[in-house]
């Protein structure tokens, strides 16, 4: 969501992520390379402490890992998106993310959160919007915001002045045939502390989405699940559940477009964007590779995309997207009969997946109150969530994610669980009895 501007709005260069003061990752946990669970693997164990209301907690029901360690919790019963160090501290600079309110005032109970490289937090709240806040620009802060500019056409040389915020603003931003040769900017301070704040990045019920998604009712979508790809900055992808006559379950790609130049106090000039609708990537079916009731969504680097469904006639599957036309085409990475993870008597409630960085895929039953771990093909290897007696640890888990290391997190009932491969545990690390 950030590029970085030089020689006066010509030149757009990415605003290296490494201007972000990065938190180091403890080394209280060995690194293991994790991509084909060797047979040397015994068990899942438990990680002390839990982090639980103690830790400020109340209904976790969402859990992503930033690609600095940072923990990302969306509590629904504080309002707020609560931020942990990976050994459990509380850091400063995130306060604006607690107790969430919308654009007039009304609180935000988060369900989804997910981070990109640049450090943008996007969250959902079950309705049709996406929020944003972006940690970088409140770090540093903003300067002056773009009022309007002068656009060139690159081929004729025709200039004109175009006022900031119009629909001519927004076409000219994002048309590659103009370019901007001079900006004005204000420092009105209601309008920096508008971006420098959590607020709406995508609306359904915008015109323009509306005009954009055809066939469906995009002021009625209700996202369940929210994903940024790792390597991509120009868009994110949601899951859509709200059904209706037509079938509205659907797994949609949102767009970055620009819509602002900022000036941060940093003296960075950097591109502020809002999303628009780019697009259903995949629709309603029963069958593998369709999407029926979505409840999760998670994508891995390599851009193939996962998610969770409630609805006939399988609970988890993977979509790979084929780019050797002019637009992906996603078709399903799995098979039934022939893949373990497509077996819909491996779960009871398939609420959340979760991907590493290896494509290991992790599955959370809240029902059986564990999680089903396979490898990249979709072949089951293990379950975490028991003790060694077989005795359940965990009550309801609700969503789960693993970061670099290969810790897993689980939100389940006020609380976070935490879990590692016992052949990969370090000595001088406290687990459970």
């Amino acid at each position: 969501m950030i590029k970085h501007i030089s020689n006066p709005f010509i030149l757009l260069l990415f605003l290296l992520f490494s201007c972000i003061d990065r938190f180091l990752i403890p080394e209280d946990i060995q690194t293991q390379n994790l991509s084909d669970f060797g047979a040397g693997d015994t068990t899942y164990l438990q990680i002390k402490p839990i982090w639980n209301e103690l830790y400020g907690l109340n209904t976790p029901v969402e859990i992503s890992i930033a690609q600095d360690g940072r923990i990302y919790v969306a509590d629904k019963g504080t309002n707020s998106i609560i931020v942990f160090d990976q050994d459990g501290d509380r850091p400063s600079g995130f306060e604006k993310l607690l107790s969430l309110e919308d654009d007039w005032g009304n609180p935000i109970a988060p369900i989804d959160v997910d981070i990109d490289k640049k450090m943008n937090i996007f969250y959902i709240d079950g309705s049709q919007r996406i929020f944003v806040w972006n940690q970088y620009w409140d770090e540093v802060g903003i300067h002056k915001v773009s009022v309007s500019g002068t656009f060139m056409h690159t081929l004729t040389g025709v200039d004109t002045v175009v006022t900031a915020g119009t629909e001519i603003w927004f076409s000219l931003l994002n048309d590659n045939d103009w370019s901007i040769v001079e900006v004005s900017k204000t420092d009105d301070q209601a309008l920096i502390d508008s971006l420098t704040h959590p607020h709406i990045f995508y609306d359904g019920g915008n015109e323009i989405n509306a005009y954009l998604d055809t066939y469906y009712q995009s002021d009625s979508s209700q996202f369940t699940g929210l994903t940024a790809p790792a390597d991509d900055e120009n868009m994110i992808f949601v899951s859509d559940n709200y059904g209706g006559q037509n079938n509205q379950y659907r797994i949609i790609k949102i767009d970055f477009k620009r819509s602002l130049i900022l000036e941060l106090n940093s003296g960075d000039l950097v591109w502020a964007y809002t999303g628009h609708f780019g697009g259903t990537v995949k629709g309603y079916g029963t069958g593998a590779g369709t999407v029926n009731q979505p409840l999760s969504l998670d994508v891995d680097y390599q851009g193939n995309i996962y998610y969770t469904q409630a609805g006939n006639y399988f609970p988890v599957h993977m979509i790979s997207p084929n780019l050797t036309g002019d637009f992906a085409v996603y078709t399903s990475g799995f098979q039934p009969d022939a893949d373990d993870i497509m077996n819909p008597d491996l779960f009871e409630n398939s609420i959340d997946v979760a991907v590493d960085n290896n494509k290991n895929i992790y599955v959370v039953d809240q029902l059986n109150a564990d999680v089903s771990v396979f490898n990249s093909y979709g072949t089951f290897f293990k379950k975490a969530g028991y003790k060694k007696n077989l005795e359940k640890i965990m009550i309801e888990p609700v969503a789960a994610t693993v970061d670099r290391r290969g810790v897993l997190y689980v939100c389940d009932s006020g609380a976070i669980y935490r879990f590692k491969l016992s052949n990969t545990i370090n000595e001088d690390l406290t687990i459970e009895d």
